[in-house]
C-alpha cells in the first residue's frame, strides 16, 4: 500500500499544472512552471519522443502549448499514469527552476502584456504599473499556487522534493540537458535551436541607460521599445519584497537570497 501522505503530495504535484512523462520511451519525469523556460523543456521532450514536428504544426500561435493541451494530455488515463508512475518510483524526476528574481520581472513583463492577468492583479491600473506596485499587487493576493495566475505563483509546491529528487537551473538549461541526454542515452538533440521561443523578452532587454526601473509605470506599450536588464527592475525594495514573496523558491532551489544573477 502507498502512504496516504505521498498520494496527497502526488495530488498537491498535479493539480495545476500536469508534469512530461510517458509510459515507456523516456526513464524520466519532468516537472514545470510557466515563466520557468517551460516551452524549451517541452519542445526538447517533445524532440526525444519524436513528437516535435507534429506539435510545432498542431498550431500557428503557441503550437507547443495548444499540442500539449489539446493532444498530449489528453492521452487516455494520463493524469493516473502520472500517479502511477511516481508512487513506482521506477523513473528519475526531474523539475526545472528559474532563479525567482530574474522570474518575477518575466512575470511583470508577462502581466503587462495580458489583460486577463493585468485585470486580476491591478484591475484599475489603467495608466501602467510599476515593477514595484506589481510586487505590492500579489503581496496582497498572496503568490501560492490556487491564489494567483500560475505565470505569478510561486514554483515550489509543498513537500514536492518527496518525489522530485532532481532540479535542473534555468539558467544552466543547456549544460544540464545535454548531461541528461548523455546520461541516459537519449537522441542528441540540437538545443539551441530548441531554445529559442517567441515568449523570450530577453532579445529586448537592450535599453543601456543603467537607470533603475523599480518605480517607472510601464504599460502594454512600452514593450514595444527596448526593455533594460532584469537587474534594472530592482532597488532595495524590490529586492526585498521578492525575497519576501519567493523565499521557499529561494531557499528550495538553491539561490543566493542577496544575489540577482
Amino acid at each position: 500500500m502507498f502512504s496516504k501522505k505521498k498520494q496527497e503530495v502526488i495530488k498537491r504535484l498535479i493539480t495545476h499544472t500536469l508534469p512530461l512523462c510517458s509510459k515507456e520511451e523516456l526513464p524520466l519525469i519532468f516537472f514545470w512552471t510557466p515563466k520557468s523556460g517551460c516551452t524549451s523543456l517541452i519542445k526538447w521532450y517533445f524532440f526525444q519522443l519524436g513528437l516535435l514536428q507534429q506539435a510545432i504544426d498542431y498550431n500557428d500561435a503557441y503550437s507547443i502549448h495548444q499540442y500539449r493541451i489539446k493532444v498530449f494530455e489528453t492521452q487516455e488515463d494520463y493524469k493516473v499514469k502520472i500517479a502511477e508512475q511516481l508512487l513506482r518510483g521506477k523513473k528519475d524526476v526531474f523539475k526545472l527552476v528559474r532563479n525567482p528574481y530574474k522570474r518575477t520581472v518575466s512575470s511583470f513583463l508577462s502581466t503587462l502584456n495580458n489583460k486577463v492577468l493585468m485585470s486580476q492583479v491591478a484591475p484599475g491600473a489603467h495608466n501602467g504599473l510599476s515593477f514595484k506596485q506589481f510586487l505590492y499587487q500579489i503581496k496582497k493576493l498572496g503568490v501560492g499556487k490556487g491564489s494567483i495566475n500560475l505565470h505569478i505563483a510561486q514554483q515550489y509546491i509543498e513537500e514536492e522534493e518527496l518525489f522530485i529528487k532532481n532540479y535542473i537551473p534555468l539558467e544552466n538549461f543547456e549544460s544540464e540537458i545535454k548531461a541528461i541526454e548523455k546520461k541516459y542515452n537519449l537522441l542528441d538533440s540540437p538545443i539551441l535551436d530548441i531554445m529559442q521561443s517567441p515568449h523570450h523578452r530577453a532579445q529586448k532587454m537592450t535599453n543601456k541607460n543603467n537607470k533603475i526601473f523599480a518605480e517607472i509605470n510601464m504599460s502594454q506599450e512600452s514593450l514595444k521599445k527596448p526593455l533594460p536588464d532584469y537587474k534594472y527592475f530592482y532597488d532595495a525594495e524590490t529586492i526585498d519584497l521578492v525575497r519576501e514573496l519567493f523565499k521557499k523558491d529561494i531557499i528550495n532551489y538553491g539561490y543566493d537570497q542577496h544575489i540577482l544573477n
